[in-house]
């Protein structure tokens, strides 16, 4: 057996790359064209990225912009960041991190480095659009009809200047990009124009189709499209005699105004509506109606010549897909946030009667659109796989957004054809238990792709899953009907080539999924075949793999072998590295051509999750920490060396033995005290003697402390003992706040008096597009009256971009409150809001502005340090108060930043509670049972809150004589930190107490 693309150095996953800077990377058929990184030792998103970008040359002037963010069963989450350079977006550019807890495991992704281009346009966006235009050659274009154009949420392109990689030559361009729609004849394509040449440079089709000839969609943005109102009795359930699929139940609604029912169904996401084209080009927003919510005669009926019964099976079958992706997957609708679903039936591209009927089916970049056949079709095209698969290209769009040409097209249209059989078995059959197919063609129909609405003439169906060959797709990779792509070969995509076989050379993806869901034996027809024997796993757990790698971890110009590793990745991480879900989804690609079979290590240890961390800035926090350990081996694991330290301090080891099985788990405790407030970082990692895979050994994890600060007490900040919890607002790292002496080109040593205190950033400018905290200790503001909050600050901002503002907590962090407005004295300096220009991250109340601008109250400048001071009244008295800076930044120019010092809060003591001549609590620690002694005659209040502020005890005594003296039995309360309040003859005064 020969060698096939570049081998994955381990059963885990994802193949690392060495760190070096170079030029834009050229597709190599023999290796995967995402790079990927494991990372030795868990870090921030924002270090991986700069890390990850480093293996591009990019520098500084490259930024990564987040655009979504999900998280899987197996605890890992994923963020998709956008490249920009100078502001411009990067097409295709895409970083994924994976995370746990916070820390960042592994990342891949494709990037490209425009270091050296001329971001100077030639060209006008008006003489590019007339080249892209022209390239079209339309007789009419969508933006004419302004019905149809609204309806669709479209308007005449005005052009996106961008970065452009070529792929296949490694180079950058700067391009115009155009989402041009035409109408006669019917096309929708994302054109790409050289800003200086006006050169072609790529050609994106947004309107995919049913049949071999186009498809894809790329949905940048879909608006919420706005119905009309519907008033009287809204939501129905009818019985619809669909055209394909029987007698269906579908949701409508009662339009008042027709007196009919409508096919409108509220229930799902932001709705589900079906129209009628009536035969036509056209998306005007015609209902299909019926009196009686059966829908069944008159044009509904089989046998009318209306064919009305299709829409029927077009409602249902958006239903049902919806339904698909939101019980199996949780997401709702194709972009996650419960998007319309829009479908139009009798679509007709014919202009000129009698209409013929179109012979296709797309989803159009907003709405679905179906034809009714006429030549390879034997009806119209709304069987419930046909909707499954082309808002299928939907949900592509809004994932991985896979380019429509050569391998990653051929994923794009493989993906969709995986959802619209398995919508096809979750709608008819309730359930994810598809059947294994008999020998070539095979007999079930939930393996092959539009056999409802294929005419025998042409088969009867589009395409095969199981058997792909008899439709003349390939079953492997390179070969026997396998098109040649810019990938793995010489071709350029065009229309007239399917844009390098996308249609066809999907059966590679499509025979994966069969033979991973199934199971199948037999010999490819690879250059150099291979044996294959794989159990399937069942549909429920193929599906949930190939929907989580097209979400997490494709990028837009993936190969078959990304595909492989994605997968692979995914399984490992739902399962174990070892396991019969990663050796059939890996040999199943080894059945496609794509990638060498499963091989497990004997031994392996995998350190598969770390726990016990805690980003709450509470005070007194208790940590227990635990590690689980997986045996990722095929021998019994039974003695493991684990190792751990704090902020890479000394490592203390514990061994560990038993007897684990493969793929068994054990919970063991990392004993972690002592710690100092601040942010610390728990670093774990095992080992066993002949460990195969050392790269899954080694995680960690923040633990956040803080503790009690004394009223009065001023934080000057000049000794390690003064510093504060900073951190990010992710919770698990600081990349912005330094405490020492800072001496900057504005801010310098002079300004603030040579002292220590935090400032963002001792030396340069602070970072962009971060938000950042600098947290106070806790204080116990119930014995204050008048309290106040004091420090001295100075700051050079961009004005109205970044910024920074006051915050606290009395629920020990779970929720802030900004204290105070521009209006108070001696506090913030702006009142913005956002406009749509800028201040896009004002709240209406902050500190911005540059070091020079004279300051809302006083004489000077921002920049020289002064004291802000501001009452603490409004918080009430609670005993748990905390406070934290929160800084602010946009993607783009800074400043030397903010510099904070002697930080105090302050009050005076209540002479009430002074008058208390004594006050105890005893034992204390204790294990639940307290006495309390005070010097009080009257009746005494006794109140006991957590540490997050929440009342756990509340009673009333009655008075005893001069001495109070009552035993309260706090048993009930689980072990930890609590503050317990007294109350008599107005006064007040608290204590901490502990429970063990």
């Amino acid at each position: 057996m020969r060698k096939k693309y570049l081998l994955c150095l381990s059963t885990i996953v994802l193949v690392s790359f060495g760190i070096r800077a170079q030029d834009n990377r050229i597709y190599n058929p023999k290796e995967a064209y995402q790079r990927s990184m494991r990372l030795e030792t868990p870090s921030s998103r924002e270090s991986v990225l700069k890390q990850f970008g480093k293996a591009y040359g990019l520098d500084a002037k490259n930024t990564f912009e987040l655009q979504s963010e999900t998280s899987d069963f197996s605890g890992l989450s994923h963020q998709k960041h956008q490249q920009f350079y100078k502001g411009l977006k990067v097409e295709f550019a895409t970083v994924i991190t994976h995370a746990r807890n916070g820390n960042v495991e592994m990342v891949n992704g494709e990037l490209y480095n425009p270091q050296n281009l001329n971001l100077t346009p030639k060209l006008s966006k008006q003489e590019a659009f007339a080249i892209a235009e022209k390239s079209v050659e339309a007789k009419k274009y969508l933006w004419e009809d302004f019905t149809a154009s609204q309806a669709m949420d479209y308007q005449k392109p005005k052009g996106e200047l961008l970065i452009f990689p070529l792929v296949k030559t490694a180079e950058v361009r700067l391009a115009y990009k155009y989402d041009i729609y035409a109408v006669e004849p019917i096309s929708r394509m994302e054109i790409y124009v050289d800003a200086h040449s006006g050169e072609i440079l790529y050609q994106n089709p947004v309107i995919k189709h049913a049949n071999r000839i186009i498809s894809n969609e790329e949905i940048k943005s879909n608006a919420k499209k706005v119905e009309e109102a519907v008033l009287g009795p809204l939501f129905a359930t009818g019985t619809a005699a669909t055209r394909y699929s029987g007698t269906r139940n579908i949701e409508t609604s009662y339009d008042i105004s027709l007196g009919k029912y409508v096919l409108n169904d509220a229930t799902r996401g932001d709705g589900i509506v079906t129209y009628n084209s009536n035969y036509a080009p056209s998306y005007n927003l015609i209902h299909f109606t019926d009196t009686d919510n059966v829908w069944n005669d008159g044009n509904y009926a089989s046998t009318s010549s209306t064919k009305d019964n299709a829409a029927l099976d077009a409602h249902w079958g958006a239903m049902k897909t919806y339904d698909f992706f939101k019980d199996i997957f949780n997401r709702n609708s194709y972009d996650d946030k419960g998007a319309q679903i829009k479908s139009f039936v009798h679509y007709d591209d014919s202009t000129t009667p009698p209409n013929r009927g179109y012979d296709n089916a797309f989803w159009n970049g907003s709405v679905m659109t179906y034809g009714d056949g006429y030549t390879v079709f034997k009806g119209p095209l709304t069987s419930v796989d046909v909707c499954g698969h082309e808002i299928g290209h939907a949900v592509c769009t809004y994932t991985a957004n896979l380019a429509y040409q050569n391998q990653s097209g051929a994923l794009n249209e493989g993906f969709s054809d995986i959802w619209g059989a398995c919508i096809e078995q979750y709608a008819k059959f309730g359930n994810l238990n598809a059947p294994a197919d008999t020998a070539s063609p095979g007999t079930a129909a939930v393996w092959k792709i539009g056999e409802e609405i294929t005419s025998a003439a042409y088969g009867g169906y589009l395409r095969s899953m199981s058997y792909p060959k008899s439709a003349s797709q390939p079953d492997t990779f390179l070969g026997a009907n396998y098109i040649t792509t810019a990938d793995d070969g010489a071709c350029t995509p065009t229309k007239a080539n399917d844009w390098c076989g996308v249609h066809t050379n999907s059966g590679v993806l499509n025979h994966w999924f069969y033979i991973v869901t199934a199971g199948k034996s037999g010999t490819n027809d690879a250059p150099v075949p291979d044996t294959y024997n794989v159990t399937g796993i069942g549909m429920t757990k193929s599906s949930q793999i190939a929907y989580l790698a097209e979400r997490d971890y494709l990028t837009p110009n993936a190969t078959f072998m990304d595909a492989r590793n994605a997968t692979i990745a995914v399984a490992s991480a739902l399962y174990c590295t070892t396991s019969p879900e990663v050796e059939a989804v890996t040999n199943a690609w080894y059945a496609v051509n794509v990638g060498d079979a499963f091989t497990s290590p004997t031994i392996d240890v995998a350190l598969k999750a770390i726990s016990g961390g805690n980003a709450d800035v509470s005070c007194n926090a208790v940590f227990s920490p635990t590690i689980v350990i997986e045996n990722g081996g095929t021998s019994p694991l039974t003695a493991v060396t684990i190792s751990y330290n704090v902020d890479g301090g000394a490592n203390t080891t514990i061994n560990w033995t038993g007897n684990l099985s493969n793929c068994s788990q054990v919970v063991q405790n990392i004993p972690v005290s002592g710690l100092t407030r601040g942010i610390h970082t728990l670093n774990v990692s095992t080992t066993t003697t002949s460990d195969a895979n050392a790269s899954n050994n080694s995680k960690s994890v923040v633990l956040v402390v803080n503790d009690n600060g004394t009223i009065g007490t001023v934080s000057t900040f000049e000794t390690p003992a003064d510093v504060l919890v900073a951190i990010d607002s992710n919770g698990k790292s600081n990349t912005v706040w330094e405490r020492g002496a800072i001496n900057k080109t504005k801010i310098t040593a002079a300004v603030t008096g040579n002292s220590s205190g935090y400032a963002t950033k001792l030396v340069g400018d602070y970072p962009n597009k971060t938000t950042s905290y600098l947290v106070s200790q806790c204080y116990n503001l119930a014995t204050v009256s008048n309290p106040t909050v004091s420090f001295d600050m100075a700051f050079d901002l961009e004005s109205n971009w970044d910024l920074m503002y006051f915050e606290y907590s009395t629920d020990s962090g779970a929720t802030w409150k900004v204290l105070g407005t521009m209006n108070d004295p001696n506090w913030y300096n702006s009142s913005r809001l956002p406009d749509g220009n800028d201040c896009f991250n004002c709240i209406g109340k902050q500190w911005t502005g540059d070091y020079a601008t004279a300051p809302t109250e006083g004489n000077g400048m921002n920049g020289e340090k002064r004291k802000y001071t501001h009452s603490l009244t409004e918080l009430g008295a609670p005993s748990n108060a905390i406070f934290r800076f929160t800084f602010v930044s946009d993607d783009a120019v800074g400043g030397n930043g903010v510099f904070i010092d002697n930080f105090v809060i302050q009050g005076t003591l209540s002479q009430k509670e002074n008058a208390f001549e004594k006050f105890a609590v005893y034992p204390n620690p204790s294990n639940g049972t307290f006495n309390v002694v005070l010097s009080s005659s009257d009746e005494v209040t006794i109140k006991v809150f957590d540490l997050r502020g929440r009342s756990v005890y509340n009673q009333v005594f009655a008075g005893q004589g001069s001495i109070f003296n009552k035993e309260i039995n706090l048993n009930a309360l689980g072990s930890g930190v609590y503050i317990l309040n007294v109350e008599s003859d107005g006064k007040r005064e608290a204590k901490r107490i502990m429970v063990e």
